[in-house]
């Protein structure tokens, strides 16, 4: 009897285990249009060390341990050339695609509808210089939303052609991705959204708009989006800095 509720006990344990280590599903963004880096240019497809840096944020994701699969979002006209490269890279076993919208919040909800998992990991293509680390920091908690963020180095003002208000910089955080969300908050807060026809910059803001903790945690001053051809050349540096170490 001794014997049996040992190995009733080692199975208990076990099946605990395997409930406790859930697997979880990313988004990665990649339906950006660019546009302030010229009409015909695709950020997301830019190579440096002939890898585009839409690859580089893939791999980084797909390395970590916690993460199945990633839900990858592209425009249309663009969505061949996407497919492309993760064939060329054998990432599209472990990937499903996903058609974009009109505008950023569009391709979220879009994206949602291919979440298996309790939890997802939202990312965007745009930023290829993130560290493992960071991401681990960024799943650690288990809040509605986990965001990391950076302090604001300069000062802010509120006001038209002139100043109005000044504001506190030592309270104002620059909010990064990769985020990570309760799955049916996230899904929730965009159906909110969309029934009054809100428009976000950033996701965290849906959940924060209906009333759920947002969790700040330290980000990288280097997980540069690129946004600006300045952006792009630092990214470009900071990437083969990387490459360079890992030799």
């Amino acid at each position: 009897m001794k014997g049996l509720k040992q190995v009733l006990g080692l199975y208990a344990s076990q099946q605990r285990f395997q409930v406790e280590e859930i697997m979880l599903d990313a988004i990665l963004l990649a339906a950006g249009r660019s546009t302030r880096l010229g009409s015909d240019f695709d950020k997301q497809l830019h190579r440096v060390g002939n890898k585009p840096l839409v690859i580089f944020s893939a791999e980084l994701l797909l390395e970590h341990s916690d993460i199945n699969r990633l839900v990858v979002v592209a425009n249309e006209d663009r969505l061949d050339n996407i497919q492309s490269v993760f064939t060329e890279f054998s990432l599209t076993q472990y990937c499903d695609f996903v058609l974009g919208g009109e505008e950023r919040q569009e391709s979220v909800r879009n994206s949602l509808e291919a979440i298996q998992s309790d939890r997802v990991l939202l990312h965007e293509g745009a930023r290829p210089v993130i560290s493992h680390s960071l991401i681990e920091r960024v799943l650690r908690p288990k809040s509605a939303c986990v965001t990391p963020t950076i302090p604001v180095p300069f000062t802010v003002a509120v006001g038209q052609a002139k100043m109005e208000q000044e504001l506190d910089r030592s309270s104002l955080h620059n909010i990064q991705l990769p985020q990570a969300f309760d799955t049916q908050k996230l899904v929730d807060a965009h159906s909110h959204a969309y029934s009054e026809s809100f428009q976000a910059t950033d996701d965290s803001a849906l959940l924060f708009r209906m009333g759920h903790s947002v969790e700040f945690v330290e980000g990288e001053v280097t997980n540069i989006k690129v946004t600006y051809p300045t952006d792009l050349v630092l990214v470009e540096e900071l990437l083969r800095e990387r490459r360079t170490e890992q030799i």
